[in-house]
């Protein structure tokens, strides 16, 4: 099986996740940062997309790749403040995979928690206390969580999904 592994990363935490995936499948593959790749991916079985978490969706630059993908089976992966089994974290991968054209199938998500980029945190600390983003205890508490992630265990859990997705689309 040939998989490609492509990455939009804003702080770094995407692009290491991508590549504890890329090291963790067997076979031959590919990894790149997107939008170096080509516009033919025909050749490859699987693809995985990986994007930083952005207004409760996909990246830009992943918008546009997701979009792309006629023909795909596509694991999507992404990373984001938030925790990974909330909902703003599930509204992040169902939104990144419903920018799939209908040709393309989704076989599998997943997301880890990842640093926030300090301007976001500086804009966040500086809102009045009755806005939706103004930073409260379980906003800093959340904020200081994220200043872990990703980690060692974070990418362990991306390379043992990465296989068993892998395993799953070989046996189809």
């Amino acid at each position: 099986m040939k998989t490609l592994v492509l990455w939009s990363s804003r702080t770094g935490n995407t692009k290491a996740v991508a590549g504890a995936i890329y090291e963790a499948l067997p076979g031959e593959k590919d990894i790149m940062e997107e939008g170096r790749q080509g516009k033919d991916l025909s050749s490859y079985d699987l693809i995985f997309v990986g994007f930083w978490g952005y207004r409760r969706g996909a990246d830009p630059v992943a918008q546009a790749t997701l979009a792309s993908l006629e023909n795909q089976k596509v694991a999507i992966f992404a990373t984001a403040g938030t925790y990974p089994d909330s909902e703003p974290a599930k509204m992040y991968l169902a939104n990144a995979a419903a920018r799939l054209p209908k040709s393309s199938t989704c076989v599998g998500t997943f997301i880890c928690q990842g640093r926030v980029n300090s301007f976001h945190q500086k804009k966040i600390q500086g809102l009045p206390q009755e806005t939706a983003h103004a930073m409260d205890p379980a906003r800093l508490a959340r904020l200081e969580e994220a200043e872990k992630h990703p980690n060692e265990e974070d990418f362990a859990a991306a390379g043992q999904w990465a296989v068993s997705v892998a395993e799953k689309v070989l046996q189809k």
